[in-house]
């Protein structure tokens, strides 16, 4: 028999007041939580991004020149028999420069200073580059060492200049010995330089 002095009965299922007062706070805690995790995970993932995009732009050979971008630094590793050894194949002309070849076995008409010939910088960044060793300090380096011997006799020597690109040419095909095999196709950035320096 219950009396004045017994509590209404619990139900099965039912809770204390307290017990579903502590649940309805602990809610949005648990929410909060995953909503700070998930920014963390974002502001990871952006970091993440930027860090692999950095390094494509900075690493070896790359460049993140395109036409119309201002002149930057290109040091080129050069011996002076490069000037007639080097010649590239490309069917179009750009601005007003062509290749050397207009395809494997024609020669192209035109002088020096408009003739685009491959060259390397020194972080393995190739340019079609037109007049390179008629820049000033250039002729007077290929001046003091003609190629009048075998190439691997020649002393190597780095022309740091300002290079500005002024776009691509597609299909280009090199070689690095005058009558030597060309090498398969591909884009090449081409460039015009100024102020060059000679280094070695």
């Amino acid at each position: 028999m219950e009396t004045e002095h017994d509590g209404p009965k619990q139900t099965e299922g039912t809770q204390p007041a307290g017990q579903g007062t502590h649940e309805t706070t602990e809610a949005p805690a648990a929410g909060t939580a995953g909503l700070s995790r998930g920014k963390i995970f974002l502001g990871l993932l952006v970091a993440a991004i930027v860090v692999v995009g950095v390094y494509m732009a900075l690493r070896p050979g790359s460049s993140t020149l395109t036409a119309g971008s201002p002149a930057t630094t290109a040091a080129f590793t050069l011996v002076t028999s490069d000037r007639a050894d080097v010649d590239c194949v490309a069917e179009k002309p750009i601005q007003g420069f062509h290749c050397g070849f207009s395809n494997e076995t024609t020669p192209s008409q035109g002088d020096e200073q408009t003739k685009l010939k491959p060259f390397y910088t020194v972080d393995r960044h190739l340019y079609l580059v037109p007049g390179l060793f008629l820049q000033p300090t250039i002729l007077n380096r290929f001046q003091s060492e003609k190629p009048d011997k075998p190439r691997e006799q020649l002393k190597r020597f780095t022309a740091r200049c300002q290079i500005k690109v002024v776009g691509k040419l597609a299909g280009v095909r090199t070689h690095w010995l005058a009558n030597s095999a060309w090498s398969n196709p591909e884009e090449v950035e081409v460039g015009v330089v100024s102020d060059c320096k000679v280094e070695g």
